[in-house]
């Protein structure tokens, strides 16, 4: 917090004080992804081979898990450790293995809008408040992947206390 405490949001440029803030965006974004998997169909022509694989239609559905990506040992260094320090500026992930907001011609048109929101959304928290998490150590929250979408089981609270003035 202590990155977003000392850098508050006053124009468009202060974003790119937030490097460490990102940095734990985008690694939070490999480590959780809000899909864990997707599909993309494309046309080939017949009889083609895609790898060791003779495509004998001429429309081919391709699944994909973005989550066995994002975690596979072949792309990443400790894949599941998170590890902010992982996005410096130099760092650049394999083709394919990181697409939270999937890439290439179909990538999400608002992902750069998504970063802004998740800075601006988590200085505004940082600033005005202190967050405590608060979860039965009997039951701890756990990762529930037997959905699309990841979701989290077993109760997981974060207490608000607003920051003196």
């Amino acid at each position: 917090f202590e990155e977003l405490r000392a850098n508050p949001i006053t124009d468009f440029k202060s974003l790119d004080k937030l490097r460490y803030t990102e940095q734990c965006i985008l690694e939070s974004l490999r480590v959780a992804p809000a899909l864990l998997r997707g599909t993309r169909m494309f046309r080939s022509k017949p009889s083609k081979n895609f790898g060791p694989y003779n495509l004998g239609s001429t429309t081919v559905q391709l699944f994909y898990s973005q989550y066995v990506l994002h975690h596979s040992e072949k792309y990443w260094d400790e894949p599941h450790v998170f590890k902010p320090e992982r996005w410096t500026k130099d760092f650049s992930p394999a083709p394919y293995s990181y697409m939270p907001f999937f890439v290439g011609p179909r990538s999400c048109i608002g992902k750069h809008l998504a970063m802004f929101c998740m800075k601006l959304t988590l200085s505004e928290i940082a600033r005005n408040f202190d967050m405590v998490p608060k979860f039965d150590e009997e039951r701890p929250p756990v990762v529930d992947q037997s959905m699309a979408v990841m979701r989290i089981r077993n109760e997981l609270n974060y207490y608000f206390t607003p920051v003196p003035k």
